[in-house]
């Protein structure tokens, strides 16, 4: 199959987006109000324009300024370099893409670890580099299999998209830290009177921060399904790496990471907010489909 038959986003990313609707609309209630302030006549301006922005996330030098700075992540030296790129272009060779419109980056984490962000990038850790050449392909396999599912090129944008609201968040969330000191401040009209006040600005900034992110509210309900589709890309990445003839290896290198961390035992809950599926799921997930074959 070629390049085009295989970017088609799946069902994880058309989870990802729906359940995104909440935060990106209450962005949009924020940036409405800031236009309203700012300029009342066309306040729609403001809006608008900041999702023509987000064009932005497509551009390649856009989303290799900001994704080091957001995972921490440095340019391959010219040895690591020379270690990762015959292993990408024969994984991008297998899926029959075009190796070179990707940018292949080192993780700062001592942790055997990759990952795919954004519409280009792909990253792995110092660690990872020292694996055997089959196992580093096959990490890289799953990694491209993120990018021709359109998970991460449709996560960057929708990140753009719900920034005002968490960055009018976190500043909520900071004037919390206040509220105990102006308590303190009315302590002396009694304390009832401080209780009151303390009482009266907490209820206002909790109504403030559903207003601006309704996930606060609607997280217990959604949290699990979002962290299934999450579970859904994951699946998806492994049986890509399957099918580009990486299943045995990427089998292999699930066990020993069981191994090495003696298990991969979480409770109930725990499993059902997990982004990543539990590596024994993924193993039997991957035979099932004849990838350990």
């Amino acid at each position: 199959m070629g390049e085009r038959s295989r970017t088609r986003p799946d069902l994880s990313a058309v989870v990802s987006v729906v359940l995104s609707v909440p935060v990106v609309a209450s962005s949009g209630l924020v940036l409405v109000l800031l236009g309203k302030l700012v300029w009342p006549a066309y306040f729609w301006v403001v809006p608008a324009g900041w999702v023509v922005a987000g064009g932005i996330t497509f551009v390649p030098a856009f989303e290799h300024f900001l994704l080091p700075l957001m995972f921490g992540m440095r340019s391959p030296t010219a040895r690591e370099l020379a270690r990762l790129t015959p292993c990408w272009q024969a994984v991008c060779a297998a899926a029959g893409v075009d190796g070179g419109r990707y940018r292949l980056w080192v993780e700062r984490s001592r942790e055997l670890n990759a990952f795919a962000a954004g519409g280009r990038t792909v990253a792995v850790t110092r660690t990872a580099l020292d694996l055997p050449r089959a196992g580093l392909e096959a990490i890289l396999a799953h990694e491209l299999g993120h990018h021709l599912a359109g998970h991460t090129r449709i996560s960057l944008l929708i990140w753009w998209l719900e920034l005002p609201a968490r960055i009018l968040t976190r500043l909520v969330r900071l004037l919390a830290l206040v509220v105990p000191y102006v308590g303190r401040a009315f302590a002396a009209f009694g304390r009832a009177v401080a209780v009151l006040v303390t009482v009266l600005l907490t209820l206002g900034i909790l109504t403030a921060l559903a207003f601006l992110d309704p996930w606060l509210l609607l997280a217990p309900l959604l949290g699990p399904v979002l962290a299934w589709s999450k579970r859904l890309g994951e699946y998806r990445a492994d049986l890509m790496a399957a099918r580009l003839g990486y299943g045995p290896e990427l089998i292999g290198l699930l066990k020993e990471w069981i191994a090495l961390h003696r298990g991969d035992e979480r409770r109930l809950w725990a499993r059902l907010l997990a982004g990543h599926p539990a590596h024994i799921d993924r193993i039997k997930r991957l035979k099932e489909h004849g990838g350990g074959f």
